[in-house]
Order: structure tokens, then sequence, then C-alpha cells
């Protein structure tokens, strides 16, 4: 992605002990604000990821945020704030050398999100059988490849949602809003299975322009009305038949009344990036806003909750 490429990257990593889901998900909230596009964590009890660094303590966990090094000072400043709550935390920060492209290929690999879907980068060749549809994903600084639960949990009700329309001899939903898109994996997949119209919104820049080139490496929608742009969702007037809002519980439960506004009379709506727990903030937030809850899905400690509206 030549916009991208352009961009003198910093690995930025944050070392911090394990804590609960819920004081994590506080400081992976501060973290996007830094990074809206995603960040990668590393374990001490996984294989580690790309790159030449120390093993990870036992015990600790290590966030790595890429930046570009012209916001590298504001953004160390902002990371050592949010992780000041842990006196034993560190952030450091050093600029990625030119191999650090060929390094994350060996890290992204082909794979099978739901019964339909196969997630690969466009430097895998996947060969596709019967039903199956191929999504292509540069996943470059933005992390979207179905990798994560939350989006593993969408992306399979996406295919879900119209497999059971075309079993009942319906086309499944034609218009479709994706919230805070990443690489526009979720929206170019509803095109993949039916949508005429597609719309996902970020407010990162750098995510909006991953998202178009994840567009043009899947030519199979290019005839659908796809578009991503850094329109919040506050401004979208539109309503659609499917929205999905794969965000952070803060931000989702921050944007109910804007999310919730966008789904159709008789659409659906589905919310990822939820740990178990915080189910119940979740539907209350949205319910009030005219909407059902449908049913919830967990993937290790993470969940989708689905709404339709009457």
């Amino acid at each position: 992605m030549s916009d991208e490429a352009s961009l003198h990257w910093m690995e930025v990593r944050l070392l911090v002990p394990e804590s609960d889901l819920l004081e994590l998900e506080a400081l992976e909230q501060e973290i996007l604000a830094v990074t809206p596009g995603g960040f990668a964590t590393e374990a001490w009890d996984a294989p580690p990821l790309p790159g030449e660094r120390e093993p990870v303590p036992v015990g600790w966990t290590r966030y790595l945020v890429y930046v570009g090094e012209h916001v590298l000072e504001a953004a160390r400043l902002a990371l050592s704030q949010a992780v000041a709550r842990w006196p034993s935390a560190t952030v450091v920060a050093s600029p990625l050398d030119d191999g650090w492209r060929e390094r994350w290929k060996q890290y992204f690999k082909p794979l099978r999100a739901s019964a339909r879907f196969i997630v690969a980068p466009p430097w895998e060749p996947v060969e596709t059988t019967g039903d199956e549809r191929l999504l292509v994903i540069e996943p470059a600084m933005a992390f979207g490849t179905a990798q994560h639960e939350t989006t593993a949990l969408c992306l399979d009700a996406v295919d879900r949602i119209y497999a059971a329309a075309s079993a009942r001899g319906e086309a499944g939903p034609d218009s479709v809003c994706d919230v805070g898109t990443g690489t526009g994996i979720l929206a170019i997949a509803a095109a993949m299975l039916g949508a005429k119209r597609a719309f996902g919104n970020d407010i990162d820049p750098t995510a909006v322009l991953a998202a178009k080139d994840n567009l043009r490496l899947n030519p199979s929608v290019q005839g659908v009305g796809i578009v991503f742009d850094g329109t919040p969702i506050g401004e979208v007037t539109d309503t659609f038949a499917l929205v999905i809002a794969n965000i952070l519980t803060p931000t989702l439960i921050m944007l109910s009344a804007a999310i919730a506004s966008r789904v159709a009379p008789g659409g659906l709506l589905m919310l990822s990036g939820i740990l178990a727990e915080q189910e119940g903030e979740i539907r209350q937030a949205f319910e009030p806003h005219g909407l059902v809850h449908r049913g919830t899905a967990e993937k290790n400690g993470w969940i989708r909750v689905d709404f339709a509206r009457a």
C-alpha cells in the first residue's frame, strides 16, 4: 500500500504485568486512541510474533503499537500515561528495519474464518472449491484479518445470516453499514454474499486507506456500491438492513444512539469487541433504542451481541 509504505514506522513496546481482562480492556481503549488501526499482543505463554525482541517475561503481556515517526513523541507520552497504573510497566520505542514487512508475511497465513470464508493475505495463493469465498486482506499495520475473536465472531455471523436467507429462498440484507471498518473485511464479506450497498466508516484515515486497498484486492465485489470513508457515524443519515460494529465496549456505549439509529425497520445489528461480563452493559445501552436482543455468541471470553429492530 503506497501511502503506508512511504511512512517511517516505529514500533512502541508496552510491557505490563498480567491483569484481569477488564483492566486490560481499559488499557487497550487508550492504546486505540493512539493507533485506531489496531495493535498486536504477545503473551509469555504463546509463540512470539515476528521480530527481534526479548522473550516476554513469565506473567507479563507485551503490546506492540505502530506509529509514524512524526507522531512518536506524542504517542510515547500518551502510552506512558496509559500504563502509569502499573509502576513496573515499561514503554520502549525503536524504528522498524527494512525487513519488517517480510517477517510479518511469515505470520499471516490463510485462515478458515467461517463455513464459507477463507481469509488470506495477497502473497498467499489459495484455491477455493464449491461455495467457498476467498477474502484477500493486506494486514499491513491495521489488524482485522479474522485472527482476533471479535472479527471472527462477526465474520461467522455474516456468513450465517446470508446462508439462512438463501435457505429460505431470500437474498439476505441488501445494505450493510460497518462501523469502525478497520481493514474493511466485514463490509467486503457482506458484498461477496449479496449486499448491493455497503458503507464502512472509520475515524482513522490509515484504516480507510487500508479498506480501500483491500477492496481493490477483491475484484469479485468491484461492481457493488461499496464506500469507505471517515464520516463519523453520528453524521451518517442512511439506514441499513444490517449494521455491524466491532469496537470496544466503552465506545459502543458512547455511540449507542448513533449506531442504533442506522438500523432500518426490520434490520439487524451485531456488536462485538465485548467481553462476556459486559453483556449487561451493552444490552442496557442499546435496548432502549427500540432494539430487541436476538442472541449472544462467545469465543474465548469475547462475545458478539445481536439485536433486531421490530
